[in-house]
């Protein structure tokens, strides 16, 4: 294979796209607990080493995925049970192999290409077109130095030039298309047993010096933050309104004025979405994602409800209402998400469309053609503009003279007494919490908090009214007693000691079942139920009886006839399952030839992760790496 490559090293030209590279944000920064320690090497990989600040780097995102997936129980236990550190040296060893291999191929990526390449991605762009301040304002939003930011796109870069050469080669028969098609409609049913984590719950034994110790340890993140409450005057604009008249000339001058900018609609198209994201940035990783979001293509298109889809599916907050965005005009999103929207006929389904942060599916149900308003049509919305532009204009005058009173020492009483404003105070609130009467209204809230005791705020604008604000209260931050969290801390305490039990308790199970290769004889050696799924198809993401697990999001179970048990554990928040093949229902093949093309692009996907698979083994074969073993046995 490497011969191979050597001798096309200059035909990487001919690519396959694989995709926009996954903007990698947060490889490089974040507070390490390992930043510390004096900067001497984890690994050498064929004389090149990996040192631990780079590996403190990605090793904080991979425990924070973690800690995400367990609602904050994570314990250092746990961390050291899942074995995310040899997991992840493991992946850091292959990324250093893939890009000495692409040097050795002559694979290089000149500053041009990064230029090119950093100009296409989206975040980066105003207008469609590169923006140099764009560009800073993001990485620094994101912690970011370019220098760090670019030598990582370019290795990335690297390593998809790379993959583009091997990938070339790659191609799938029809008897391998058939195959797929075959295992993507089977239906199968498996055997479980499930460790449920409260089952655990009784042999948590806790002493008042662990609640006290987690305690001292967490105040930071257990303090309460700080709250203010204010009151506030309010003049809506529309008590304004009642006296102003608009005349035939104003509205046909404002018409005039506004044409192409308010009375031209563009296309417009009603859409959902699902958004599911890539638990990683490499190429397995991508072509399971792409591989799921084809599955979910495929059920849509073949008459699934989609917004029930999109509940299930997406990680968007729009996934509550069922992928639902309303309408969006042409000219609002990316070009290529636009490209894609408005090239679809009323009820079509996308493709996935992949972005930074994963794959899209798209429906378009409804479409507005683009319009101009005539005057007649306009004049509504004409006269509705012009009266509130008014209105707000004698609100303005009035809130500026009542406030000179209040800086003079009127009462916010006396104030809305004499101009028969409505006075209001809210309850106690934190920075981030909505009000709900004043709704998202920023500078309301940067006001409240910049408040001194009876000192009055600038006006402050609102979507109906103006505001004026004066402190009330104003609580500092301030840790809370232990009686008061001591239920809250006692309740982590319990969970996260019963999964790492739990956890302890399914590798020993799994030692047990790789040894026997039986689940129910593991189930009866330890006086364990077993269940069965039920039926089920081999692509679906959740299981019956069972539910989501989040190992699935990977990719479907490959348990076979000839892969029967699970050599891994399956885990949910609340249970950790061991799974094993109990049998197999055989695929209607009466649509093969339907849906030979959408198959052939998967199978094609899955070849092309089994080569890229066996031609890591091989550049591992012939590689020089030592380890160091003692910080790998460090707890």
């Amino acid at each position: 294979m490497l011969d191979f490559l050597r001798k096309r090293k200059r035909n990487w030209i001919i690519v396959f796209f694989l995709g926009v590279i996954i903007v990698t944000f947060t490889l490089f920064y974040g507070g390490s607990k390992l930043g510390e320690q004096r900067a001497s090497e984890v690994a050498e990989v064929n004389g090149e080493l990996i040192s631990q600040r780079e590996f403190a780097l990605h090793y904080d995102r991979e425990v924070q995925r973690y800690r995400d997936l367990l609602k904050g129980s994570l314990t250092p236990e746990m961390v050291k049970a899942l074995n995310i550190k040899g997991n992840l040296i493991e992946t850091l060893i292959q990324k250093k192999l893939v890009l000495q291999e692409a040097r050795n191929l002559g694979l290089t990526v000149t500053d041009d290409d990064l230029a090119e390449h950093l100009g296409k991605i989206p975040e980066f762009q105003v207008g469609g077109r590169f923006n140099k301040d764009r560009y800073l304002q993001v990485l620094q939003a994101n912690r970011l130095m370019p220098t760090q930011f670019e030598e990582e796109q370019r290795e990335q870069l690297t390593i998809q030039r790379l993959y583009t050469v091997i990938l070339d080669a790659v191609h799938v028969t029809d008897d391998e298309v058939r195959e797929r098609y075959r295992l993507e409609q089977e239906k199968i049913n498996l055997n479980y047993i499930k460790l449920a984590v409260s089952d655990f719950l009784p042999q948590v034994k806790l002493t008042e010096d662990d609640i006290k110790t987690h305690y001292e340890r967490n105040k930071e993140s257990l303090k309460e933050p700080l709250r203010v409450q204010v009151e506030y005057l309010v003049y809506p604009y529309d008590q304004f309104t009642s006296s102003i008249e608009v005349s035939e000339q104003e509205i046909e001058e404002y018409y005039k004025a506004n044409l192409k900018t308010k009375f031209h609609k563009p296309k417009e198209v009603k859409v959902r979405y699902i958004a599911m994201p890539m638990s990683g940035t490499g190429t397995e990783q991508k072509t399971a994602a792409r591989m799921r979001a084809e599955a979910v293509v495929k059920e849509a298109r073949s008459g699934k409800n989609f917004a029930e889809l999109a509940q299930r599916e997406s990680n968007d907050s729009s996934a509550a209402k069922g992928g639902d965005v309303g309408w969006l005009a042409a000219g609002q999103l990316p070009p290529p998400v636009e490209k894609v929207l408005f090239g679809l006929a009323k009820g079509a389904v996308s493709d996935p469309v992949e972005t930074p942060a994963g794959f899209q599916i798209f429906k378009v149900e409804d479409i507005r053609e683009e319009k101009t308003l005539t005057l007649k049509e306009a004049t509504a919305e004409i006269v509705k503009t012009l009266k509130t532009e008014k209105a707000k204009r004698e609100a303005a005058k009035v809130i500026d003279r009542e406030r000179e009173q209040a800086l003079s020492g009127s009462t916010f009483e006396e104030l809305a007494q004499t101009g028969k404003w409505t006075l209001k105070t809210t309850d106690l609130f934190a920075e981030g919490e909505i009000v709900p009467e004043i709704g998202d209204n920023q500078e309301f809230y940067k006001n409240a908090f910049a408040l001194s005791a009876k000192q009055t705020s600038p006006v402050v604008e609102g979507k109906d009214a103006y505001y004026m604000l004066r402190l009330k209260q104003r609580r500092e931050p301030t840790v809370p007693p232990l009686d008061s969290v001591r239920n809250k801390i006692e309740k982590g305490l319990r969970e996260s000691k019963a999964y790492e039990l739990a956890l302890q308790r399914g590798n020993n199970l799994l030692d047990q079942l790789k040894q026997s290769k039986d689940l129910a004889k593991v189930a009866q050696e330890n006086n364990l139920k077993m269940e069965e799924t039920g039926w089920f198809a081999r692509s679906a993401t959740q299981l019956p009886k069972v539910g989501e697990l989040a190992e699935l999001r990977a990719g479907p179970l490959t348990l076979s006839e000839q892969r029967r048990i699970a050599e891994k554990l399956y885990t949910q928040q609340n249970g950790l399952y061991l799974l094993a093949f109990k049998a197999s229902q055989n695929a209607d093949m009466n649509q093969f030839e339907k849906d030979r093309e959408s198959i052939k692009k998967q199978a094609l996907a899955e070849s092309r992760q089994r080569v890229l698979a066996k031609f890591m083994e091989a550049l591992k074969n012939k590689a020089e790496i030592r380890l160091n073993t003692a910080f790998l046995e460090e707890s």
